[in-house]
């Protein structure tokens, strides 16, 4: 195991793979830490949906062929996570990032109270590896912006039943495939279920049936049994499930601090309603390498204000964005069920045409789009299919987004704006209201 190195990453994922990547392209040293076995790492969740854009437009190499590749779907590639991740790391590898699997991050060194490195722990024994910079990629467990000392410069809060979604995954096969059932695409916005694609066969018998839940896994599988018991569902048999979560809250107030940085879901990278993070992550990766590789290369210690580059650039660019999903995201808990049925199944369409051959990840409106959604929004205010009350209540909302977006857009530029910044963040984001959805067995306050 590397004793020193210019860049230690705890998390051997997504996050890690790809900023371990870019920063050995660069010719720094990178050792990357995960608490699993290598053959386990992604193991969690079997298929994943990968953008193909963002695999085009970062230069990842996409999957080409079984078993990792499934299939294509749209926009994305249906593919096995843990095959991309063991291909991904070879790669890796041939471009000298070095990897210790079943390895944890037990607690972080500091010398004259910044970080200079981090205690590990392989096979009961404990090493201490001496790094320029710490990067925490490991996921919701935010195992190392956890550990933080206090008024370190960045938050250590974690997540919990108020600021994350809980996801089960049902993988299915039809038993009758070629009777109608629903296909890749079909949401019921109410409950928060999808279909998306799944093993791929030729009639397409098999699919993912998923649930984004609140509160926890045992309220995300009640709403679940509901669902299923009220809605007019094809016959199939499960075969298994899986269980995830992903973060629902703004990302902290500072990714950096001395020798410190947070990226993917340990730093809420995330777009909330379109449930994905990993374009947003690899974009903030890509978006600061050429921060990080000047810092490091400057022979300095990578201080929070040599650092601070990083902040100003991913908040007042795709984190403004983020932030403006976020406030937005709240819209969902406005409506009824039959006005949100009515939504998606007149409005949907139209920004994601069911036969467009790639998938909307991102949601571009043309003026015509606009002006048929219009039309139909004012359709449904004319048959008594819409509350003109929730709608001025978007409305309201859809500004909130735009204050914070503009208030980000003012990140400051240096550290000594930041606590000032972040009393304005506090107050523009206490607008955000949510409330409880009742169901017919339960209710449930989506975060």
């Amino acid at each position: 195991m590397l004793k020193e190195c210019d860049i230690l990453i705890v998390g051997a994922a997504t996050t890690g793979i790809y900023f371990s990547w870019l920063m050995a392209k660069k010719g720094h040293s990178v050792l990357v830490i995960d608490k699993e076995e290598r053959e386990q790492v992604g193991q969690r969740l079997e298929v994943i949906h990968l953008d193909k854009e963002t695999f085009k437009e970062l230069n990842v190499p996409p999957p080409t062929e079984e078993p990792e590749l499934i299939g294509s779907w749209k926009g994305i590639w249906v593919s096995r996570l843990p095959w991309f991740f063991q291909r991904m790391y070879k790669i890796l590898e041939s471009d000298g990032v070095q990897f210790e699997f079943s390895c944890k991050f037990k607690e972080l060194m500091f010398e004259n109270d910044r970080i200079v490195g981090a205690k590990v722990e392989k096979e009961n024994n404990e090493h201490e590896v001496l790094a320029r910079l710490v990067v925490d990629a490991s996921g919701v467990a935010c195992a190392v912006r956890s550990s933080l000392p206090d008024n370190y410069g960045v938050e250590t809060w974690t997540y919990d039943s108020t600021n994350r979604f809980f996801v089960i995954l049902h993988y299915i096969k039809w038993l009758k495939p070629d009777e109608p059932h629903p296909v890749s695409g079909n949401t019921w916005p109410y409950y928060f279920v999808f279909f998306d694609p799944g093993y791929m066969g030729e009639k397409l018998e098999n699919a993912i049936m998923g649930i984004i839940g609140p509160e926890s896994f045992e309220k995300t599988e009640a709403i679940m049994e509901e669902f299923l018991e009220s809605s007019i569902i094809a016959p199939f048999e499960l075969k298994k499930k899986e269980y995830c979560s992903f973060p629902l809250t703004l990302p902290p107030y500072s990714l950096v601090a001395d020798g410190f940085f947070c990226a993917g879901d340990s730093a809420a990278t995330m777009n909330p309603i379109a449930a994905r993070g990993i374009p947003e992550t690899w974009h903030l990766c890509k978006n600061t390498e050429d921060i990080f590789d000047a810092a490091l290369k400057s022979g300095e210690y990578l201080s929070r204000e040599r650092l601070w580059e990083v902040n100003v650039k991913h908040f007042r660019g795709e984190g403004a964005e983020l932030a403006s999903v976020y406030m937005l995201s709240s819209f969902l808990h406005v409506f009824k069920e039959k006005e949100l049925n009515f939504l998606f199944q007149k409005i949907m369409p139209i920004l994601d045409p069911p036969n467009a051959e790639e998938e909307a990840t991102e949601i571009k409106l043309s003026a015509g789009k606009i002006l048929k959604v219009i039309g139909k929004i004012l359709g449904g205010l004319f048959t008594g299919k819409l509350s003109i009350k929730r709608i001025f209540k978007v409305i309201k909302i859809s500004r909130y987004a735009g204050k914070l977006k503009k208030h980000y857009i003012n990140y400051p530029e240096i550290p000594e704006g930041l606590e000032k910044w972040i009393e304005r963040t506090k107050e523009i984001t206490e607008l955000r209201k949510v409330q409880p959805r009742i169901f017919k067995t339960t209710s449930a306050t989506y975060p």
